[in-house]
């Protein structure tokens, strides 16, 4: 029988492991996605050992630690990163929940196609307006920023004020100034003054939003309105 020393490792089918420990949770995966996918953890794997260091990673006792991160939005990194690759969909993430933590992993460790599968796994789940505006900006998806916007600015309801908490009140603000002119220029069209022109001593009891606002195209006014933003 051979010696170890004369054994080859098999170019596809010896897996080396890699061993994390995410808040209380270890996790032994396949070390080559990681290394393949990812500029963080290539950079990471590529550090050079000590003659005398113990190499985190390799063991229960010494694995990686990531800290600052959820054991459950780890998990869905993992179950994006080696089901995609071995084409196994029924293990994949559903839902905007899951996939928003397979954005915000992939984003922080620039696992650049993951990252798109992600993207691309929220807007088959029907991700709505206002997600897609608080996550444009938390995970810089810069082409989600103004279709929602826009979006926004047509729908009839107003804008609640848990929503626009949740965009900040900078962006909140600047869509209400783009939704408030729509509103003005229904007003106008909707008679309210009859032949008699507006004043500022003028009240308006109710809104109107025509109908017509939500097939128009408000990209314009929100670009001028958002000029900061680079939309």
């Amino acid at each position: 029988m051979a010696s170890s020393n004369e054994m080859a490792r098999h170019s596809d089918f010896y897996i080396s492991t890699v061993t994390f420990l995410v808040e209380d949770c270890l996790f032994k995966v396949p070390r080559e996605p990681f290394q393949q996918e990812s500029e963080v953890f290539c950079d990471m794997f590529s550090l050079p050992q000590g003659d005398n260091t113990v190499v985190e990673g390799l063991s229960d006792e010494n694995p990686i630690r990531i800290d600052g991160t959820r054991k459950d939005d780890f998990e869905q990194l993992l179950k994006a990163l080696l089901h995609r690759k071995y084409d196994s969909q029924p293990n994949m993430p559903h839902g905007i929940e899951q996939w928003t933590s397979v954005l915000r992993l992939s984003t922080r460790w620039s696992f650049e196609k993951l990252r798109q599968a992600s993207i691309d796994g929220l807007m088959e789940s029907g991700i709505g307006a206002i997600d897609r505006v608080v996550l444009s900006q938390q995970y810089h998806v810069t082409n989600w920023l103004l279709p929602a916007l826009n979006e926004l600015a047509k729908r009839p309801e107003p804008i609640t004020l848990e929503e626009a908490k949740r965009m900040g009140i900078d962006i909140a603000l600047k869509l209400a100034s783009v939704r408030e002119r729509g509103t003005v220029i229904a007003r106008n069209n909707c008679g309210y003054y009859g032949n008699h022109q507006p004043n500022d001593n003028d009240v308006v009891i109710s809104s109107c939003r025509d109908p017509r606002i939500q097939n128009g195209d408000f990209s314009d006014q929100i670009r001028s309105t958002f000029s900061t933003f680079n939309l």
